[in-house]
């Protein structure tokens, strides 16, 4: 499965979201030229290979796990991409919140906040260090459907009728 991405950009720079949250066992690869991830939510595998539209400074760039996946990613070469990727694709998406035009530069909208974004550090990442902590060892949550109380089960064990609905309408005096 391909997640959605999304995008937004200034002439130096490109802010690029991966709309997952919780993901476990997440491995992402960035080069100068292309991004690469992959990770599990809910049992489901997410992954993708992106070929950037221009290359980017890769020892510049920052990135962050807080609640969705989000990259600050410095260009090579200061301009305006007309797209993210070298082609169109369907998964990827225009951040609207953060889209500035080359004639919004003047409005006030802020610059992208990376303040507490890491450093990347991808060759940790990749299994050259310590792993991304996936929080796999945590216990199992409890389940959120209530459970069936044994004293209101009939004797086959299923759960006692639900009340008809009467609808006041319908009633006539």
């Amino acid at each position: 499965l391909k997640p959605d991405v999304l995008w937004a950009q200034r002439p130096d720079s490109v802010y690029l979201t991966i709309d997952l949250k919780d993901v476990q066992d997440m491995k992402v690869t960035l080069d100068n030229d292309k991004l690469a991830f992959s990770g599990k939510v809910g049992g489901s595998l997410y992954e993708f290979d992106l070929a950037f539209h221009a290359s980017i400074n890769k020892d510049d760039s920052k990135w962050s796990t807080k609640r969705l996946i989000e990259f600050y990613l410095k260009k090579e070469e200061a301009e305006t991409w007309p797209r993210l990727a070298k082609s169109k694709q369907s998964w990827i998406k225009v951040d609207w919140k953060r889209w500035q035009d080359s004639d919004d530069e003047g409005d006030g909208k802020p610059g992208f906040d990376v303040d507490g974004m890491g450093d990347m550090n991808f060759g940790d990442m990749m299994g050259g260090g310590d792993e991304l902590d996936s929080d796999d060892d945590e216990e199992d949550l409890p389940d959120m459907e209530p459970s069936q109380d044994p004293a209101k089960a009939d004797a086959a064990g299923a759960p006692p009728p639900a009340k008809e609905a009467v609808n006041e309408l319908d009633k006539t005096d």
